[in-house]
C-alpha cells in the first residue's frame, strides 16, 4: 500500500478528485491535508460512507505557513505508509479584496500557491515511489490567448512576487494578477521540475480544471459577484468553452494523477482529459530557471532535505 496525498480536498474539486481516487484506487491510503482537521474527517467520513474505502486520513497543512509544510513532512514519515504514488497540489486561494500576507512575510497568493506547494513538494521527494506522479492544479487564466477575463500574469522576477511593491492599481486588478500569475508560476515549476527528474520515471504535469463556478475560489469577491459565481455562471457550461463542474474537473484530475492511461504523460499540460500547448511564457526556460533559483532561496531548504538537485 502507498500513498496518494491531496491538498484542498475537503471541498470543491479536491473533495471530488478525493472522491473519485477512492474509487480508483482502493488499494491505496488516501491522505487528506488540509487546514481544517474537522472538515477533513467529514471529508473522510463522506467519502468513507459512499465509497467504503478503508484507509482514508487526515493530516493538517496550512499552506500560508512553511513551519506548517515542515511539519506535515514530519507526520508524514513517521506514519504507516510514508512512500508516495501521487501528490495532487490542488489547494490555492485568490486574494482580490484586500493584501495578506503569509506567516513568513510573503504576499499570500504567491506564498500559498507557488511557494508553499514547490516546498510541500520538495520535502516529499524523498517519500516518492520510483514511478510517482506530482500533479500541480493551474489554470487557463494563465495564457492570454486564451481570453478568460481575469487580468493576464505578468512575470519579471519571484522575489517581486514574493515582496510586491506598493501599487498604483486598483487592488481587484492587483489581485486577479496575482493570480493568474501564481498558476503560471505552477506550470513554470511543473516544466523544470520535470526536467530536472527526466532521469526517473517519476512524472510531473500541470491540470487546468476550467472555470468551476460553485466552488470557494470566489470567497474573497464581493457579495454580488459571490452569488452570480454561485447561480450565474454554472449555467453558462452550456454556452462557453471549459467551464466543468468540480465533479468532472476532480475526476479528470484524480484520473490524471493515478490511471494507468496517463502513465507516458511527462512535463505535460492538461486542460481537462486532453492535452494541450500550455502559454508561450510558460516555456521560457529563462523564466522557468529563474522561478526555481530564486524560490528555493526565499524558502531555505538545504539540499539534504530532498533528493531534486536544487542548484
Amino acid at each position: 500500500m502507498k500513498s496518494i496525498i491531496i491538498t484542498g480536498a475537503t471541498s470543491g474539486i479536491g473533495f471530488e478528485c478525493a472522491r473519485h481516487t477512492a474509487s480508483i484506487a482502493p488499494g491505496e491510503q488516501i491522505v487528506i491535508a488540509c487546514r481544517d482537521v474537522k472538515s477533513g474527517e467529514n471529508t473522510i467520513q463522506a467519502i468513507a460512507h459512499e465509497t467504503g474505502h478503508p484507509n482514508l486520513v487526515c493530516m493538517p497543512l496550512d499552506l500560508n505557513s512553511l513551519a506548517s509544510v515542515r511539519n506535515f513532512r514530519d507526520q508524514f514519515s513517521k506514519s504507516s505508509c510514508p512512500c508516495i504514488i501521487a501528490l495532487i497540489n490542488n489547494a490555492g486561494i485568490q486574494n482580490i479584496s484586500q493584501t495578506q500576507i503569509t506567516e513568513e512575510g510573503f504576499e499570500s497568493t504567491f506564498g500559498v500557491n507557488h511557494l508553499a506547494p514547490l516546498y510541500l513538494t520538495l520535502l516529499l521527494m524523498p517519500f516518492m515511489d520510483s514511478k510517482a506522479s506530482i500533479t500541480f492544479t493551474a489554470s487557463g487564466v494563465h495564457d492570454p490567448k486564451q481570453k478568460t477575463g481575469i487580468e493576464h500574469p505578468v512575470f519579471k522576477s519571484a522575489r517581486e512576487l514574493a515582496y510586491p511593491a506598493e501599487m498604483e492599481e486598483k487592488l481587484h486588478i492587483a489581485g486577479q494578477r496575482r493570480y493568474s500569475t501564481s498558476k503560471l508560476c505552477n506550470i513554470l515549476t511543473s516544466y523544470e521540475l520535470q526536467r530536472r527528474l527526466s532521469n526517473t520515471a517519476i512524472r510531473v504535469n500541470a491540470f487546468d480544471p476550467g472555470l468551476v463556478p460553485g466552488t470557494g475560489l470566489a470567497r474573497t469577491y464581493s457579495p454580488l459577484m459571490r452569488f452570480l459565481w454561485r447561480n450565474v455562471f454554472p449555467l453558462l457550461k452550456y454556452f462557453v468553452h471549459n467551464i466543468n463542474t468540480a465533479e468532472n474537473s476532480g475526476k479528470r484530475l484524480a484520473n490524471l494523477a493515478y490511471s494507468e492511461d496517463y502513465k507516458e504523460s511527462k512535463g505535460k499540460y492538461f486542460e481537462g482529459a486532453k492535452e494541450i500547448r500550455s502559454s508561450i511564457d510558460s516555456y521560457n526556460e529563462d523564466f522557468q530557471h529563474t522561478l526555481w533559483k530564486t524560490s528555493v532561496e526565499l524558502l531555505g531548504i538545504k539540499q539534504e532535505e530532498t533528493s531534486v538537485l536544487l542548484a
